[in-house]
This record gives C-alpha cells, sequence and structure tokens, in this order.
C-alpha cells in the first residue's frame, strides 16, 4: 500500500513537472510570436506615408491584423542580442508582448530621461535576461518612425524597487532601462546618454 502511495505521488509530481514545463514553453513561444507581430506592426508604421509600400503589401496578401499594444520605437543592444519592439506603458500586458515605455519620462531622442521596463522571467518575455552583462561604452540603438538614435551605456547597477528616483528627469538626453534580479527582490538599472 505505501508503495502504491508513493508511486501515484510521483506520478502526479511528473505530470506536473511536464505541465509546467509545458506551459513556460507554451506561453514564451506566444510571446515570441506577439513581438515578431509587433515588430512588423512598428515596420508598417515607418512605412506608411508611402502609398508606394502600402500597395505593395496589399498586393502581397499581408492582411492579418495586429491588436496588440502599439510600437513607438524598436530597441536594439547589439552586445546581447536583443531587438524588442517598445510600446507606451508599463502594465503586464504591455510587458508581455514588448519593453514598456514609462508614461511621463522622455521619448526617445528627447531630452530627459527615456526610461523603459522589460521582463527577464522564464515564463513570458526575457527581452532583458541578459540586461546585467552590459558595460560602459556599449550601444542601445533605439529606432523610431522619425530616425534613430544611439546611446552609449554609462552604469549598471541594483537597487530596491522603492528607488523610483532612477525614472527622474535628467538634462541631457539619457537611457534607463529597468528590469528585475531573478527572484524580483531588486531591479537591475541600466543608463546612458545619447551620443552625439
Amino acid at each position: 500500500m505505501k508503495d502504491k502511495i508513493i508511486n501515484i505521488i510521483a506520478i502526479l509530481l511528473i505530470v506536473t513537472g511536464i505541465s509546467l514545463i509545458g506551459y513556460i514553453v507554451y506561453s514564451k513561444y506566444e510571446s515570441s510570436k506577439d513581438q515578431d507581430k509587433m515588430k512588423t506592426e512598428f515596420y508598417n508604421i515607418i512605412h506608411e506615408s508611402s502609398d508606394k509600400n502600402k500597395a505593395k503589401d496589399s498586393k502581397a496578401g499581408n492582411t492579418e491584423k495586429y491588436e496588440g499594444p502599439k510600437p513607438i520605437a524598436l530597441l536594439k543592444i547589439p552586445k546581447i542580442n536583443v531587438e524588442v519592439g517598445v510600446a507606451e506603458g508599463t502594465s503586464d500586458y504591455v510587458l508581455r508582448y514588448a519593453a514598456g515605455h514609462f508614461e511621463n519620462t522622455a521619448q526617445p531622442g528627447e531630452k530627459g530621461n527615456f526610461a523603459v521596463a522589460g521582463h527577464r522571467n522564464l515564463v513570458y518575455a526575457d527581452y532583458f535576461a541578459d540586461l546585467d552583462k552590459l558595460v560602459k561604452g556599449d550601444k542601445v540603438i533605439v529606432s523610431t518612425k522619425d530616425g534613430d538614435y544611439t546611446y552609449i551605456v554609462e552604469k549598471n547597477f541594483i537597487v530596491s524597487p522603492e528607488h523610483s528616483e532612477v525614472l527622474n528627469k535628467t538634462d541631457d538626453a539619457t537611457i534607463t532601462m529597468v528590469t528585475c534580479t531573478f527572484g524580483a527582490k531588486n531591479r537591475i538599472i541600466v543608463t546612458g546618454k545619447l551620443q552625439k
């Protein structure tokens, strides 16, 4: 009887483990698919002023409607092989699709602090999984419909979640990228300055 109970518990643990892994893989697949759609939407926004491109897209049968958060930029970090769409807001909904732009902070290329948050978790998106590997001098490129802006990393540090002053306005055109440490106890902060 004792062996039977142990076997049942073992089977339940295996089924639970397989289900959890399946859920994580499915969630990552969905997030990746949504991010690809967002990037396509971003490129469509950049080219929307061109009637030639509109006609070309419609002839190619590009009719799949994108219904996620509207992208405002594309953030590229060559050192850690990141290319992620950026949308307004930092709600769970936005961060599931993309990196999120903190409301009331500067827009890309503007004077002030352009602040962005991104996930690095196992379940959904992990766009900022390697953010902690950035060092002074690394490049962060932000593409918008108005052009590309290159920021040069200046600092990489950790703060507790209460330290919201990292989002404060700055005198120069800067970028602040925010993500959680594993376990979400603290926040990794990477700051940079717009290259002139």
